[in-house]
């Protein structure tokens, strides 16, 4: 509890901090969250984005599992989701969300290696739909938008959504990289103990990591389109809140800025990159619209999509500790995969 407490509070003054320093506003003012405009369009863009923001990685997730032979219910795929965000909150750079979405799937009855293939995954998802949206968003900058990036800047964003795209499709395209690495780790003198237990693990991620590479494009297309649609009503939710406190921001604009923003985001070494999210958001729309009230939409975005998770994580923690894993069937069809197998066609 002193931990979380901690790290809450860290975040909390990172992103307060970060926040003045971008709008200079009187952001602990209660006078500064009192102009929202209860507009029913407004209302409306709020509650859906905050809808499909934290449904749609329940169904990506459900999605996923189902394409490799396990099911689980809509509540576990919620509980795994809100594992992940917990974990990403309470560590440096988010490095806690996957192994927080393991331990939820495994407590699900997922198997281990699929747990942590399926983690590999989303990230995988992740990255390819911020490497996609990163290059529209700028093409759209410096084509349309009255909004101007800095050379340096211009080029650190493209060459992040170059790197994104690239690390994406070699972890979808060459699986057997990380499972001779999980291998090799097996047989170091310190973990030797557990070799068992890694080679059963690197064993079910092949098998994960081959079935996500070999789907259909139906099903691929479906859980690309559903990811970038979560990212989208990420980002959507700032821009109602901006127009709901009477901010002239552009919807485009606000994607395009958030998608590259949200990518380097990943590698601020911050608990959910607090500080420099609300930093950077802040001066994106001090420097795009009017001053007034920026202070306001940007907590109250970040508050419903990240700080929320302090409250309802450590509930879904405890529950997922107290509960037994579940015991379910292995995967159904034909003979999983293994690595001996050779590469399928396409690989």
């Amino acid at each position: 509890m002193k931990r979380l407490i901690g790290v809450l509070a860290l975040s909390l003054v990172l992103g307060f901090g970060g926040l003045y320093l971008a709008t200079r506003e009187s952001v602990f003012s209660a006078a500064t969250y009192a102009g929202l405009r209860l507009d029913p369009t407004v209302v409306t863009v709020i509650a859906l984005s905050l809808l499909l923001l934290w449904l749609a990685p329940v169904v990506k997730i459900k999605a996923l599992l189902a394409s490799q032979g396990h099911r689980i219910t809509a509540w576990e795929a919620f509980t795994a989701h809100v594992g992940q965000v917990f974990g990403t909150a309470m560590t440096p750079s988010g490095t806690g969300g996957a192994p927080g979405l393991v331990l939820a799937l495994e407590r699900s009855g997922v198997p281990l290696g699929t747990s942590v293939g399926v983690a590999v995954q989303l990230f995988i998802l992740d990255l390819a739909a911020l490497g996609v949206l990163i290059p529209i968003g700028v093409a759209y900058i410096v084509v349309i938008s009255p909004l101007s990036l800095p050379p340096a800047l211009t080029a650190l964003a493209l060459g992040a959504a170059a790197v994104a795209l690239v690390g994406a499709i070699v972890l979808a395209r060459y699986p057997v990289a990380l499972y001779r690495l999980i291998k090799r780790v097996s047989t170091w003198r310190l973990l030797r103990r557990f070799r068992d237990r890694l080679t059963r693990l690197g064993r079910e991620y092949y098998v994960s990591a081959v079935a996500f590479r070999d789907l259909p494009l139906k099903r691929f297309v479906y859980l690309h389109a559903t990811n970038v649609v979560a990212w989208l009503a990420n980002f959507l939710l700032l821009w109602a809140l901006l127009s709901g406190y009477g901010a002239r921001a552009r919807l485009l604009d606000v994607l395009a800025v958030l998608s590259i923003i949200t990518l380097v985001g990943f590698f601020v070494p911050t608990p959910g990159a607090a500080g420099f999210t609300e930093l950077m958001v802040g001066l994106v729309v001090d420097n795009s619209t009017s001053q007034t009230s920026i202070a306001a939409p940007v907590a109250l975005w970040r508050a419903g999509t990240f700080y929320v998770v302090y409250l309802i994580g450590p509930l879904v923690a405890w529950l997922l500790i107290a509960r037994r894993p579940r015991r379910r069937p292995g995967r159904r069809g034909a003979r999983p995969a293994s690595p001996a197998d050779g590469p399928s066609p396409g690989a």
